[in-house]
């Protein structure tokens, strides 16, 4: 069946005209679909088993690093390479930020899985002489093991194994990131020569080492030094050896770091491998596609895909349908065929835009010394003008993603479980697209009686409900886009349709129906918006907004396929309104809790199930992330008898419900209560207070 498949479907619409729209459907693995390999672009711990996809699986006889791709593009903590991307392992020697070039394409030996190539040398002071491999992301990690080269040292004529061994090792390990990241040289104050004492001034000593001690041999005979550990979930290695050669002059020294920057020497160095095994399924994986071509602007419709779950049980797979692991897909859109923006440098060192064509062919920077200017490869950044962000992963094969229309499109596959043995593998996927309905949906939305705010922006009181007007135009450059009879409604918070107005000019209309969902509404159209006739639509409809600012958001589609729908964009409908955006914002407003009531102000908590409960109701305005809020109720004498809370609480109306009993759960006596809500926000603490009667 390959990459393409077509179907024609036929939706009728209310007003008796009949749209034809034919759907396309790109399908990637199972049977018939494109192999994920002719696809690929980011393979980061995935493995390709065709026909489906699946997190990597580690085994014991076979080592991780030659496994992982990118390793070249990764020289040093901070990579330098524009193409260098999150998850892509890294290698670099000492701090990883002064390590000179000719070392460095020597260091890549260490990891290219050929015991035949090797970094040797003699008389090399120890200086920052350690090694950090980042393996992207946390592995189920059991064994470390350096490698000599095998032979005769053609220099010296000694045999590598067993007379170059290593005088003692420290290898260590760490998940910490921002540990690894940040990690800078200790400094000396001074240091001791014959006995005496001299001060220095910024004299670097090795770096600490890792959080997580795997080994730390201070004598050490073998040629092959392996380190076993148990099984444990690593990202971060860093490997010393410890010279065997010692210096004039002694400046202390740490276990695990072994001799100091500039205390000694190796009289022989030589490593041709570094090697990591382990067992099981990785804990997270990400795969990203090459950029799909989908041949013309289209909407994306439902994603379709298949996945399955499994367990390695006694050297089988077995299904396992209650495993906790998961496939999560991610799409993105876009209107040029690379969503990404490529930098040079012009002759005064500032970066330039140019095509992934001319990109391609300047110099490539490996190294930190490697210079800012005209001739080599600057930085990469994602272009946001052109591409939509990712959308939110969507968990279940049928989902439709929201994503404006493009014509190029790519897919990002996230894998993750929270066991060993088990795993998530994505066995198919699908992605339909229809043509645009119209070539560009625009909308902006003022409040009534102030279509042309100041500062183009409508304006409300945050908290408050406020009448609205949007407007949605369309605009039509082919006769395959057929237009669309129902309009989905987005609000800030819960909404409502106050009326409908059509045409230009503006006559009132009746929808065909108004349908509510979560989060808004979807109004059915009396008539379609096509090219050959009406063109705009406005509504006029209440919400309210509880944070600094907030959006109306909108899509549209044809009633007969409403999985097909497209994106309403910010934009200038008519001269009619002014802001030609779908944002709003609030007025200036210090108090972020609001509108606190107590209802009903008496009740009789006295089993009957009339009456028994007082709902205590508080409004948060303009709170981004949760704020602690807690509710509680005292006695006349300021004796707390009941409390609920402290409690996350975003912006928006919430409401708690108390029953008459303190916090022992013991009935409160007749009499008259105080109810205060408090919050407290990164900026203030405020609180209100209310009464309520409690009678029998």
């Amino acid at each position: 069946m390959g990459l393409w498949r077509r179907l024609a479907l036929i939706g009728l619409l209310g007003s008796s005209v009949e749209i034809a729209a034919e759907v396309s459907t790109l399908h990637f693995g199972g049977i018939g679909g494109a192999p994920w390999s002719e696809w690929t672009l980011l393979d980061l711990m995935v493995e390709d088993a065709t026909p489906a996809l699946q997190p990597l699986e580690l085994r014991p006889d076979e080592n991780v690093i030659t496994q992982l791709p990118y390793w070249e593009r990764s020289l040093y903590r901070r990579p330098v390479d524009p193409l260098w991307r999150s998850g892509m392992p890294r290698i670099w020697q000492g701090t990883g930020t002064s390590s000179r070039g000719l070392q460095l394409q020597n260091f890549l030996k260490f990891i290219d899985g050929d015991v035949n190539t090797a970094f040797v040398d003699v008389i090399m002071p120890a200086g920052e002489v350690f090694f950090t491999l980042d393996m992207g992301s946390q592995i189920p990690a059991e064994r470390f093991v350096v490698v000599p080269p095998e032979g005769v040292d053609p220099g010296t004529q000694i045999p590598y194994r067993p007379f170059w061994a290593f005088e003692g090792y420290a290898l260590t390990a760490s998940n910490d990131e921002q540990l690894v990241n940040t990690q800078e040289p200790k400094f000396l104050s001074s240091y001791t020569y014959l006995g005496q004492v001299f001060p220095i001034a910024g004299f670097a000593k090795s770096v600490a080492p890792l959080d997580i001690v795997l080994a730390d041999e201070e004598q050490n005979f073998d040629p092959v030094i392996e380190v076993a550990f148990p099984l444990s979930y690593l990202r971060f290695f860093r490997f010393r050896p410890f010279p065997d050669g010692e210096a004039d002059m002694t400046l202390g020294s740490s276990p695990q770091a072994g001799p100091p920057l500039g205390s000694g020497f190796y009289s022989r160095f030589a490593i041709a491998e570094m090697e990591v095994y382990g067992r099981g399924f990785v804990p997270r994986a990400r795969w990203e596609s090459r950029v799909i071509d989908l041949g013309q602007v289209a909407n994306v419709g439902r994603v379709l895909f298949r996945t399955s779950t499994w367990r390695r049980e006694a050297g089988a797979l077995v299904p396992a349908p209650q495993a906790p692991a998961a496939v999560k897909v991610s799409i993105k859109s876009g209107r040029d065929d690379t969503p990404t923006i490529y930098y040079t440098f012009d002759d005064l060192g500032q970066a330039i835009e140019v095509p992934l064509s001319e990109y391609e062919f300047l110099k490539v920077r490996r190294f930190t010394n490697d210079p800012l200017a005209l001739g080599w490869q600057g930085p990469v950044t994602d272009d946001t003008d052109n591409w939509s962000f990712w959308t939110a992963p969507l968990r279940e094969g049928g989902d439709r993603p929201w994503v404006p229309p493009g014509r190029y499109v790519q897919v990002q596959v996230r894998f993750e479980t929270e066991r060993l043995w088990e795993f998530a593998r994505l066995d198919s996927l699908a992605l339909e697209f229809v043509p645009l309905l119209a070539e560009r949906v625009l909308g902006e939305v003022a409040a009534v009686g102030d279509l042309h705010p100041e500062g183009a922006v409508a304006e409300v009181h945050a908290g408050d409900r406020v009448e609205l007007v949007c407007d949605i135009g369309a605009r039509f450059t082919e006769d395959a886009q057929t237009g669309f009879d129902a309009v989905r409604v987005l609000t800030p918070a819960e909404g409502m349709l106050r009326g409908l107005e059509m045409g230009a000019p503006w006559e009132d209309a009746t929808p065909d129906s108004v349908v509510a969902e979560a989060g808004g509404f979807v109004v059915y159209l009396p008539q379609p918006i096509q090219r050959d006739g009406v063109k705009r639509l406005r509504l006029r409809l209440e919400t309210a907004l509880y944070n600094a600012a907030g959006e109306i958001a909108a899509e549209v589609f044809a009633r007969g396929q409403a999985g097909f729908p497209q994106l309403v964009v910010a934009g200038d409908v008519s001269e009619e309104m002014g802001t030609n955006q779908l944002r709003i914002v609030a007025t200036a407003q210090g108090s972020v809790l609001a509108a606190m009531e107590v209802e009903p102000v008496a009740f009789t908590p006295q089993g009957d199930a009339v009456n028994d409960e007082v709902r205590i109701d508080y409004t948060l305005l303009k709170v981004l992330d949760a704020s602690e809020v807690s509710v509680e109720v005292f006695d006349l004498r300021g004796r707390c008898l009941w409390r609920a809370g402290p409690s996350g609480r975003k912006a928006g109306r919430h409401a708690v419900l108390w029953d008459g009993r303190d916090q022992s759960g013991r009935l409160v006596g007749p009499g008259l209560y105080l109810v205060r809500v408090e919050v407290e926000t990164d900026r203030q603490r405020e609180e209100r207070m209310a009464c309520v009667a409690v009678v029998y």
